[in-house]
């Protein structure tokens, strides 16, 4: 777990990596990672949105950003979206913006049910510490 306490500007610098990746790799002609599935196409967005939505929440984690993040993301899908609309070699599908909120979403349950689970953990600890005061 140590990588998911680096310094924040370093999750920024990844940030930004990985979003120019997907980028470009969504608005390239040829699909790069091939999946022999129904719905790889989604499982990609989902993936991808996943990851970025860890790696900008790592970067600025206050409550107020993790809204202000989930609505840039989204943007930012619906972004490529358009651009892919103008390539003739990709298609334009409405269903990634869903697919790519469902990453969004995804992890934002997934980090709240750890903070959560973080916490609860802290709580017993800290009351397995106290000193006995009723002998």
């Amino acid at each position: 777990m140590k990588i998911l306490t680096m310094n924040k500007k370093y999750f920024k610098l990844l940030f930004f990596a990985t979003a120019i990746a997907v980028f470009i790799l969504a608005t390239v002609g040829n699909d790069h990672v091939n999946l022999h599935h129904q719905y790889a196409d989604k499982i990609k967005h989902i993936t991808a949105f996943f990851t970025l939505s860890l790696l900008l929440n790592r970067s600025s984690s206050t409550i107020q950003h993790r809204f202000r993040n989930m609505i840039a993301l989204l943007f930012f899908g619906f972004l490529i979206e358009v651009a892919q609309y103008f390539i003739p070699s990709r298609d334009s599908d409405w269903l990634d913006i869903l697919a790519d909120f469902v990453g969004i979403l995804l992890f934002q349950i997934t980090y709240s049910f750890l903070k959560i689970t973080q916490h609860l953990i802290g709580k017993c600890k800290t009351k397995n510490k106290e000193p006995i005061t009723n002998i």
